[in-house]
């Protein structure tokens, strides 16, 4: 009963901030507009999204001004979801909070390997005061090795002083699959420290399917775009699996063809897949999976995070969704043809 009544709260507040998530309806009005000063108008009269852009009063916005609004909102989104929650449920959004350091990394490892004036990534105030990277001096970072140094203390510092170490020739994609494996190999350890009950239950089905459908995609990758040799493929895998065996998961890295790696697949917990590798919808597929994971976890474990991780994970679509939208009114494409783009 106190595990109920101290959950009760939270997803109350939650199933609130639902109701301000983008419809299906809102979706194709979005899909028929004509320009990205449009695009503004309607989101800043939108209760999801009124409270942030209401700062930018009149100011004209263009498309990479309005990216960094909507990633910025899901931040505020978390911000206040993590002011109300409790010791217990924070401890289940500090790992969150730890992907979302990693992504901000990322964003900031492009910038360095980017040829054209980029500004660093918006951060909320809440995560500047909690975040234990200098963000301003990680964008403004013109070579990894300034990068790496402006990491010095935090704990990253010695992971990226390691792969310097190796001598290797490293590009942004070789950093960013790295990190990748650094987030999932330490969020998969610090679970067993920091969670409990369904908590645990609920986190540890959704990263292990994350973990499982991620090493299928670059597999895959691998062999049919890179044509990468299985010591290569090993080597950026990750050595976790949750409904994956690992023996399924060296076979299929080994395997000699992609008919062989198709057949091994197809003969696993994943097997839905296999027609989304076939017709070049994976990514598509991924998500759906994922998004399956964290519906039946808000179902199964009402007493828990599960519900707030949904939602942000819902908001994380949505953003991801009115950023293709811009880049179809970008682009100028028939209206008619957006919404399928856009809902995916």
């Amino acid at each position: 009963m106190n595990n109920l009544l101290s959950y009760s709260g939270i997803n109350t507040k939650v199933r609130a901030m639902e109701a301000n998530l983008i419809s299906r309806e809102e979706y194709t009005k979005i899909a028929n507009l004509d320009s990205v000063a449009e695009f503004n108008a309607l989101l800043a009269d939108h209760p999801g999204y009124r409270e942030i852009f209401r700062h930018y009063g009149n100011t004209i916005l263009h498309r990479g001004d309005v990216e960094k609004i909507l990633i910025y909102a899901l931040y505020l989104d978390f911000a206040k979801i993590y002011r109300f929650a409790d010791a217990e449920q924070r401890r289940d959004l500090d790992l969150l909070f730890f992907r979302y350091e990693v992504r901000i990394l990322k964003s900031c490892i492009r910038l360095v390997y980017s040829e054209e004036d980029a500004n660093a990534p918006d951060v909320h105030p809440f995560f500047t005061k909690h975040l234990k990277i200098n963000v301003a001096a990680l964008s403004a970072s013109v070579s990894m090795e300034e990068y790496i140094q402006n990491l010095k203390g935090t704990q990253y510092y010695p992971f990226f002083e390691k792969l310097q170490a190796s001598g290797r020739n490293l590009s942004s994609f070789d950093y960013e699959m790295q990190l990748d494996q650094y987030y999932f190999g330490k969020a998969w350890k610090l679970k067993e420290k920091l969670l409990t009950g369904d908590n645990y239950k609920a986190f540890t089905g959704r990263l292990g399917t994350e973990i499982d459908l991620l090493n299928i995609m670059w597999i895959y990758r691998s062999k049919s775009i890179y044509n990468l040799e299985a010591a290569d493929i090993l080597s950026y895998i990750l050595p976790i699996t949750y409904r994956l065996t690992k023996e399924q998961l060296a076979g299929m890295a080994t395997a000699n063809s992609m008919e062989e790696f198709m057949e091994l697949m197809k003969h696993t917990a994943y097997k839905e897949m296999y027609p989304a590798l076939q017709n070049h919808t994976m990514e598509s597929k991924y998500k759906q999976l994922v998004r399956k994971v964290y519906q039946m976890n808000k179902r199964k474990y009402p007493s828990s995070m599960a519900t707030a991780n949904e939602y942000l994970y819902q908001k994380e679509l949505e953003i991801s969704r009115l950023i293709t939208a811009l880049e179809c009114i970008r682009y100028r494409l028939n209206p008619q043809n957006r919404l399928s783009y856009i809902i995916q």
